[in-house]
């Protein structure tokens, strides 16, 4: 006998399976195996499939072939479990058939005997599987789950539910809402009980009660940053009403956390704007704020600082300087608004024309201011006395460039104030071609006055005095043109001949 039946082994036992004078029936197995005859009244299991209909129990377990003979020769991996009336789908195609077929999962306390039996296995979900939500939901898991995959739940419909999905909710994961705890020492997820009536019973309130909690006033299911239509939101609920430029700006400029809720501060420009000015004013006046000088009535490009506040600086604007454009002075190399430190003497704005041309005791500090006035610089007010060249006459009225300004080698305003030849020579052109030498006096036959004329001139302390008749004389009487070098007619006054004869015929 098999090893299952050696119980039954002798000869006074044999009549447990055998009729006398007749083979082993059908019925005598089935009163010993009281489960598989079960099964077949209830039109249930495999040995009611086609696979067995007309088969006798010993044409599959035939006996008396010792003790280590397999009784029941099963070919688990060519098995066709379609035949037991529970088809295998999805996940439980793959995995081994002890997954299920052990004695936990066997209810009936009769085939939990049984050593490594295939009976006793229901078709529910949780006769196998424990009941993850813990009797908080259905016994049909197949309402929500299919075989392919337990999470996530592919059959549920949320339409269903008390709560419809609409909008974003319908791209929020699960556990956003229905979060896992630990219940009874077991993992849990929570998907009764939950509260919803209110968009606060989930959602933190960004806005700190300080307007109605029924969201959907102004926003939507779709997106929370937009607005619903038809609905503009009114800043001056807040502490910062907007008014000006502001009013125009995107709310994402200011209010930039992903859900546009965080608090920001507004108390100055500064919170939110950065210092353009890179402290420039900050760090002499903690309290300056840029709306001392801009408004938000007009492009921040704009100013209200003006002549008059200007005035009040250290630097007060007078002359020229007050039609001059701000960039003029405030906007540096960089291209950058400078407006402390910038320096307040002429040559620290203007370029030093004079550098190193006119002597520091004329140009003290090299200020401008010596010469020039803010009211044009082309007004030039110099004491010539203090130098060694006084300016008389004619030349107190000639403008200074016509002295100190000249072109020399291509290079205009070329220019000279100290170490110049006072010889008349050395400015003016010799009228008298060298007559009188190179670098004969002037004065001392013309004076400075305008026109030129020789008031200085005494013929009597030449070589041929004036008297009589010849003082009535017109001096080009005697003194001819004639050319010179360079074939330049001249007046000869250098002449050689005094008699009588050289004159008159």
């Amino acid at each position: 006998m098999s090893e299952a039946h050696k119980h039954l082994e002798g000869v006074g036992l044999c009549t447990e399976c055998h009729l006398l004078g007749d083979k082993v029936t059908d019925q005598r197995c089935l009163d010993c195996h009281v489960e598989i005859q079960s099964l077949i009244d209830t039109d249930r299991g495999y040995h009611v499939s086609v696979d067995v209909e007309g088969k006798k129990c010993v044409d599959c377990h035939s006996e008396h072939h010792g003790r280590s003979f397999d009784l029941f020769r099963l070919d688990e991996n060519k098995f066709d479990h379609n035949l037991t009336g529970y088809e295998l789908e999805g996940e439980h195609w793959v995995i081994d058939c002890r997954e299920c077929h052990k004695a936990d999962n066997i209810a009936n306390l009769d085939i939990k005997k049984l050593d490594e039996t295939y009976l006793g296995l229901e078709e529910e979900c949780l006769s196998c599987h424990d009941d993850y939500h813990q009797e908080t939901l259905g016994n049909d898991c197949m309402e929500c789950h299919n075989f392919k995959k337990w999470d996530p739940a592919e059959l549920f419909d949320h339409e269903g539910a008390e709560f419809k999905l609409r909008g974003a909710h319908k791209e929020v994961d699960c556990l956003e809402c229905h979060a896992k705890e630990i219940r009874n020492n077991q993992e849990f997820q929570v998907f009764i009980g939950l509260e919803f009536g209110n968009c606060i019973d989930c959602h933190e309130n960004p806005h700190n009660d300080s307007f109605s909690t029924n969201c959907t006033d102004c926003h939507n299911q779709w997106a929370w940053s937009d607005l619903n239509s038809g609905v503009e939101f009114d800043h001056d609920m807040t502490d910062y009403p907007l008014s000006g430029l502001h009013i125009g700006v995107d709310c994402r400029e200011c209010h930039t956390s992903e859900q546009n809720t965080d608090k920001i501060e507004f108390a100055e420009c500064r919170d939110c704007h950065q210092d353009y000015h890179n402290k420039q004013f900050t760090s002499r006046d903690a309290d300056a704020d840029c709306n001392d000088c801009h408004s938000l009535d007009m492009p921040f490009t704009s100013t209200l600082f003006g002549l008059e506040e200007h005035q009040k600086s250290e630097y007060k604007l007078e002359g020229a300087h007050v039609a001059t454009p701000c960039f003029a002075c405030h906007v540096s190399e960089e291209e950058r608004w400078e407006f402390r430190d910038i320096g307040q003497t002429c040559v620290e704005c203007h370029d030093n024309i004079h550098h190193d041309i006119i002597s520091e005791k004329f140009y003290p500090d090299e200020d401008c201011a010596s010469c020039h006035f803010v009211e044009s610089w082309s007004m030039v007010e110099f004491d010539h006395t203090t130098t060694n060249w006084n300016l008389e006459g004619a030349h107190a009225s000639v403008s200074c460039r016509e002295c100190h300004f000249s072109v020399v080698n291509q290079i205009e305003n070329f220019q000279e104030f100290y170490g110049l030849n006072s010889k008349c020579v050395y400015c003016h052109e010799d009228e008298h071609g060298g007559q009188f030498g190179f670098e004969s006096d002037c004065t001392l036959c013309h004076g400075t006055e305008k026109g030129w004329g020789a008031t200085n001139f005494n013929h009597n302390e030449t070589n041929f005095p004036i008297d009589g008749e010849h003082n009535d004389v017109n001096c080009s009487q005697c003194h001819k043109s004639r050319p010179f070098e360079g074939g330049v007619d001249r007046v000869e006054y250098k002449i050689k001949k005094f008699e009588c004869i050289d004159c008159h015929s």
